[in-house]
C-alpha cells in the first residue's frame, strides 16, 4: 500500500490543501457520527431515572436532527472533493503514460506487445486513482471512526466491555493477512491473462480482412473463445477469493455482538453499567460494522491496486537508453554520413542482425539496398533513425558521432516511408500535411506530383478532403503507398528513406515516382530499399546485404559484371517480366 502512495506522491504535495479538506471533512464525518448513539443513552437513562424535562428533551432532539444535516454537507463537500482529485490524478497519469510512449526509445515496444501496453492504461491505471481516492478516503475513514467509537466506549462505559467485544477483530484481520499475500501472487496472473485477452482481441480486429480471405473465422473464433475462457476462469477464481470477504466480515460483527449481550448483560446485572449504556454500547458495534466491512472491501482492492500501480509504474520507470546528453547539439544540414564498422543486436536477439557495416553516404547521393529478406536492410535505416543505440561500430555525421546530435535533430533530416504504411483517421490532406504543417497549396502539389498520387485524388469524390478510416481503410495498398510518399516528400528532408515503399504500385507508376525523386531532389540525398532492381539500378551507389553482412557494392553495371548475388537475382527479374 505504502509502494503505491510513493509513487503518487508528487499529486498528494500538489493537491496537499485539497487533501487536507478531504482529511478534515472525514474526520468530523467520524466524530459526530458518535453523536446519536451518545444520545439515545443518555435519552433513556433520563426516561428510565424519570429526569426527563421538556427542555432537555428539545435539545436532545434538536441535536439528532442537527448531526446528520452537518454530516449530509461535510459528506457533499468531501465527495465533490474526492472525484474531482480522482479525475485529475486519472487525467495526470494518463499524460504522463502518453508521455513515456513518445519519449521511451524502441526498445519498449519490442518488450511489450500492443494489447499489453493498452491495458496497463486501460485497466491498471484506475486502481491507482482508486487507491489514491476511495481507497485512502475510506481507509481513514474507517480508522477514524472505529478509533472515536473505542475511545467513546472506553472513556463513557466501559473498557472491559470493548476489549472482550472486539476480541475477534484481529485475528480476523491476521487470517485476511495471510490470505491476501497468497491472492496478490494470482492477481499478477490475472492481469497477464487478460492482456493476452486484450491482445488476442486487437489482432482479431485488425486482421479481419486476412482472416476472412483466407477462411479462417473458426480458427479464430476458437483462439477467442479460449482466451475468454481463459479470462472468465481466471475472474471465478478472484470471485470466490472476493466471496470470502462480505461473510467473514458479517460473522466478526455477529460474534462482537454476541459477546456484547453476553458480557454486556453481565456488567448491567451487576450494576457496572446502567442499561442505557448498554443500548448504546451495542448502538456503537452496528455502528462499526459498517466501517469493518469497508475494510474488508479495502483489503481486496488494495490487492488489486498494488499489482496495477506494480504494472502501471513499470512501463513509467522504464529508462530510455537512447537520451540526449547535456551537450547534444543541433544538426540542420550534412556533407557526409558513416557507418563505421556498425554492428547491431535487438534487445531480446542473441545474434547480430547487422555486423561490421562499413559504407558512407554522401550529400546529393541516392543509395540503393538490396537483398533478401531478414538480411538487415531495414535494421541499417534504424540506426540512421536513432530508434536504438548501436552495439558496436560509429554512426558519423561530418566526422561527429550520431549521439552528439540531438535526437529529434537527426530524425528532422529525415522524411521516412516505412514497409508498413501507418494512416491515421481523417483527410487526405491532415495525412498528407503531418510531414509539414506549414505547406501552402503549391508544397502539397509538388509533393502529390511528386508521388503520382494526382490520378488517385481524381477518383475520389471529395479529392484531398476524401476521408479515410483507421490504418488507411478505404484505400488500395498502392494509393497508400503513394499517399506515404507524398507524406515525406512534402517536408522536403535532407535524406528521403523509402523503404521497399513502391512493392504495391505497378511498373509504369514506379518508374514516374522514381522519375521524379530523381529530378526534384536533386542535391538532396535518397536511400531506397526494395527487392525490385528496377527501383535501384539507377542509384549512385548500391549495397547487397546478406546475413547482416554488405556482401557486394558497387553501381548497377559494376555488380553485373561482377557476376554475383545482384546479377543472378537481377536476370531472374529480367526473365520474368520478360515472361509476364
Amino acid at each position: 500500500m505504502f509502494t503505491i502512495f510513493k509513487n503518487v506522491t508528487w499529486f498528494f504535495k500538489r493537491e496537499k490543501y485539497g487533501y487536507a479538506i478531504l482529511l478534515l471533512a472525514l474526520c468530523l464525518i467520524s466524530f459526530l457520527s458518535i453523536i446519536p448513539p451518545t444520545i439515545v443513552g443518555i435519552v433513556i437513562d433520563n426516561i428510565a431515572e424519570n429526569s426527563m424535562t421538556p427542555r432537555n428533551l428539545i435539545y436532545l432532539g434538536s441535536a439528532l436532527l442537527m448531526v446528520p444535516l452537518t454530516i449530509y454537507i461535510l459528506n457533499y463537500i468531501f465527495h465533490k472533493t474526492m472525484i474531482a482529485k480522482g479525475h485529475e490524478l486519472s487525467r495526470q497519469l494518463r499524460l504522463l503514460y502518453l508521455g513515456k510512449m513518445f519519449s521511451t526509445d524502441s526498445k519498449m515496444f519490442e518488450e511489450y506487445n500492443k494489447g499489453e501496453l493498452i491495458s496497463r492504461l486501460s485497466n491498471d491505471m484506475p486502481f491507482i486513482t482508486m487507491a489514491a481516492t476511495n481507497i485512502l478516503t475510506d481507509t481513514v475513514y474507517c480508522f477514524t471512526l472505529i478509533t472515536f467509537v473505542i475511545i467513546t466506549m472506553i472513556t463513557t462505559i466501559s473498557l472491559k466491555l470493548t476489549i472482550v467485544a472486539f476480541t475477534i477483530v484481529p485475528v480476523i484481520f491476521i487470517i485476511l493477512t495471510l490470505w491476501r499475500n497468497h491472492m496478490r501472487k494470482y492477481y499478477k496472473i490475472h492481469r497477464k491473462i487478460f492482456s493476452k485477452f486484450f491482445d488476442d482481441t486487437l489482432e482479431t480486429i485488425e486482421g479481419q480482412r486476412v482472416i476472412r480471405a483466407y477462411t479462417q473465422e473458426d480458427n479464430d473464433n476458437k483462439k477467442m473463445r479460449d482466451s475468454i475462457d481463459a479470462d472468465i476462469n481466471s475472474w471465478i477464481t478472484i470471485i470466490k477469493f472476493e466471496a470470502m470477504f462480505g461473510p467473514m466480515f458479517d460473522l466478526t460483527i455477529a460474534i462482537s455482538t454476541f459477546l456484547t449481550f453476553a458480557y454486556g448483560s453481565h456488567l448491567v446485572i451487576t450494576s457496572q453499567i446502567s442499561t442505557g449504556d448498554l443500548i448504546a454500547f451495542t448502538s456503537y458495534i452496528t455502528m462499526v460494522a459498517g466501517p469493518i466491512v469497508m475494510l474488508g472491501n479495502v483489503y481486496n482492492l488494495l490487492n488489486q491496486a498494488s499489482i496495477g500501480s506494480e504494472r502501471f509504474f513499470e512501463i513509467l520507470n522504464k529508462e530510455t537508453e537512447v537520451v540526449d546528453s547535456s551537450v547534444s547539439k543541433d544538426v540542420l544540414k550534412f556533407d557526409k554520413i558513416e557507418f563505421d564498422n556498425v554492428s547491431f543486436k535487438y534487445p531480446f536477439d542473441e545474434r547480430n542482425v547487422i555486423d561490421n557495416i562499413t559504407f558512407t553516404i554522401e550529400k546529393g547521393q541516392t543509395i540503393g539496398i538490396v537483398g533478401k529478406s531478414g538480411s538487415g536492410k531495414s535494421t541499417i535505416i534504424r540506426q540512421l533513425l536513432r530508434e536504438f543505440n548501436i552495439t558496436d561500430g560509429q554512426v558519423l555525421i561530418d566526422g561527429e558521432d550520431i549521439s552528439e546530435y540531438k535526437i529529434d535533430s537527426v530524425r528532422q533530416l529525415v522524411g521516412y516511408v516505412p514497409q508498413v504504411h501507418t494512416l491515421f483517421r481523417g483527410s487526405v490532406e491532415e495525412n498528407l500535411v503531418i510531414g509539414n504543417t506549414q505547406a501552402d497549396e503549391s508544397v502539397k502539389n509538388s509533393a502529390i506530383d511528386i508521388a503520382a498520387f494526382r490520378k488517385d485524388l481524381q477518383y475520389m469524390n471529395d479529392g484531398l478532403n476524401t476521408y479515410i478510416g483507421e490504418s488507411g481503410s478505404g484505400l488500395s495498398g498502392g494509393q497508400k503507398q503513394r499517399l506515404s510518399i507524398a507524406r515525406a516528400v512534402i517536408k522536403n528532408p535532407e535524406i528521403l528513406i523509402l523503404d521497399d515503399s513502391l512493392s504495391a504500385v505497378d511498373a509504369n507508376t514506379e518508374k514516374e515516382i522514381i522519375g521524379n525523386i530523381k529530378e526534384y531532389r536533386k542535391g538532396k540525398t535518397n536511400l531506397i530499399i526494395s527487392h525490385r532492381f528496377s527501383v535501384i539500378k539507377n542509384a549512385d551507389k548500391i549495397l547487397v546485404l546478406s546475413e547482416g553482412k554488405i556482401s557486394e557494392r558497387g553501381t548497377h553495371e559494376e555488380l553485373l559484371q561482377n557476376k554475383g548475388w545482384y546479377y543472378t537475382h537481377y536476370m531472374e527479374q529480367v526473365r520474368g517480366s520478360s515472361n509476364d
